[in-house]
């Protein structure tokens, strides 16, 4: 059993007390191959024949064992989150009915504005937003079936004014995000969409945002950044 190779290997360096120690104190965290002997080389490689002496004779077991588990539970958080399969932006917003743009040029960004109603123009379109944020729209797939004269009494959350949105990453270290509505100042507080929360279009898009672009979100109040 991988556990009794471990144990070996275990008592070979540290000793016949240290293993059986070892044997009572981490059944869970030899389970796992190798990670408590990799462990122990890490933190104490200059003290190993006097490892068990020096934990014994002043008491010391259940900080030891708490310090151990301690490195072990962190370690196998950081394995979980690495292994994790985290969906991208697209593939997300996909699935939320979206397709997602990056733009990377003002040209990119004017393609858009073909979905503005006149009086209703994002001032995004004015110029010079690029050299301040990281600048996406989301278009919904039916958008075509949306028609503004249909609402005549226009609500932020409403079928049209989410059914395009740009979604905007300032540039600054701590990054501070704006979703913007297709009805832009028409309603109430236009700037902040979804409350400005990621998670409102659909779970994991912000953790996904954050891991593709490299992006550090600060999660806004419902008023908007002003950018």
């Amino acid at each position: 059993m991988a556990s009794d190779v471990e144990l070996k290997k275990i008592k070979k360096k540290y000793g016949e007390k240290f293993m059986h120690m070892c044997r009572d104190l981490f059944p869970t965290i030899l389970e796992h191959e190798g990670a408590l002997f990799a462990t122990l080389e890490r933190k104490f490689a200059n003290n190993s024949r006097t490892l068990y002496e020096d934990i014994h004779n002043n008491e010391l077991e259940e900080e030891f064992k708490d310090f151990i588990y301690k490195i072990f539970e962190e370690e196998q958080n950081t394995k979980a989150q690495e292994s994790e399969q985290i969906k991208t932006p697209y593939e997300l917003l996909d699935e939320a009915g979206y397709a997602l743009y990056e733009c990377e040029t003002e040209k990119e960004i004017q393609r858009f504005k073909k979905y503005y109603a006149p009086g209703e123009v994002l001032c995004t379109f004015n110029g010079g937003r690029l050299d301040r944020c990281v600048v996406f729209f989301a278009v919904k797939k039916n958008v075509d079936e949306i028609v503004r004269k249909n609402f005549d009494n226009p609500e932020r959350q409403d079928e049209y004014g989410t059914s395009v949105i740009s979604i905007q990453f300032s540039k600054d270290k701590l990054t501070t995000l704006s979703i913007k509505n297709r009805y832009n100042h028409i309603v109430n507080n236009p700037d902040a969409t979804f409350s400005n929360n990621l998670e409102n279009i659909i779970p994991g898009l912000t953790r996904s945002f954050e891991k593709y672009y490299g992006l550090n979100i600060k999660q806004q109040e419902e008023k908007a950044p002003d950018f």
